[in-house]
């Protein structure tokens, strides 16, 4: 029987977390006492075990300038007891039903590995979105980076989040997130351990979002102007040391330009009647996904 959530499901959905993505019970618990919504959250729940959940995390794609209703496919698990019987396929079927009852236009999602990119494939999505990978040795940042101020700068969603649209502004297709998601989203990694750096210069805030891993880190996401990148890289090797940087950037970022190399990252299916062609996408790009 597939249904939305209930508050009172919580401990067992923190229980299926756990036993899917092998996590500690802070992760899934912080989630789930903090950003948890039963409406956007599916279960398949056989008597009263729950077999397999999805969450749809509300979200917007850019569109021309405006944005369409979406939602973000995150943490979809089925039991290791209860896999290869359909639970997640018709799930994800419903999913897509229940979205765009309530106006939702697309769907997206960024699979873990290629055999999940071939699941989602089978259930209606299509390759979209896209990152561009590349490696900075810390040298060379460093004979970037300007002097910054060594003072932490607080940080401030709705702030960060519009200079996420703006940086973005021209990238159609790329997914968008309301000021409450993206504190959530950056929240969330957080509770991972990963480090949002924050820089400002003339007034104009910058930030990285940052992974570390022995001598290696990982910039998942940045979002910071020409003028503004040196006094971020400042920052980001003062709060994230690391031998190596490897960044996650738009494919036509204005950073490191023509360099690296260019990835598929995440799928969308539109929704509801959509069209992928009432898209132009501009190299769309997802970022920001809890990966």
């Amino acid at each position: 029987m597939i249904e939305f959530a209930q508050w009172n499901m919580r401990r067992e959905l923190s229980n299926l977390w756990q036993e899917c993505f092998h996590d500690s019970k802070r992760i899934p618990n912080y989630f789930l006492n903090n950003f948890f919504s039963p409406q956007d959250c599916l279960v398949y729940r056989l008597g009263t075990q729950i077999a397999s959940a999805v969450y749809l995390l509300p979200a917007q794609i850019l569109s021309g300038g405006k944005t369409l209703q979406a939602h973000y496919i995150f943490a979809a698990a089925t039991s290791p007891r209860f896999r290869s019987r359909g639970y997640m396929s018709s799930l994800l079927a419903y999913a897509a039903i229940a979205g765009a009852q309530r106006g939702d236009r697309f769907s997206a999602v960024l699979p873990s590995g290629e055999n999940l990119y071939r699941f989602y494939a089978a259930a209606g999505y299509l390759d979209f979105f896209q990152v561009r990978e590349l490696s900075v040795p810390a040298e060379r940042l460093s004979s970037i980076a300007a002097a910054a101020s060594k003072g932490r700068i607080l940080f401030d969603s709705a702030r960060l989040n519009s200079l996420r649209k703006r940086y973005l502004s021209e990238n159609d297709g790329s997914m968008f997130w309301s000021d409450r998601m993206f504190y959530y989203s950056v929240s969330m990694s957080q509770v991972y351990g990963d480090r949002l750096v924050c820089a400002m210069k003339d007034g104009i805030p910058a930030y990285a979002l940052c992974s570390t891993e022995i001598g290696v880190c990982s910039v998942l996401e940045s979002a910071a102007e020409k003028d503004t990148f040196p006094t971020l890289a400042s920052a980001i090797l003062r709060e994230a040391p690391a031998a190596e940087y490897r960044f996650r950037l738009p494919a036509e970022s204005g950073l490191f330009p023509g360099e690296g190399k260019t990835v598929r990252f995440g799928m969308i299916k539109p929704l509801g009647g959509t069209l992928i062609s009432d898209l132009k996408p501009n190299h769309p790009y997802l970022g920001l996904t809890m990966d």
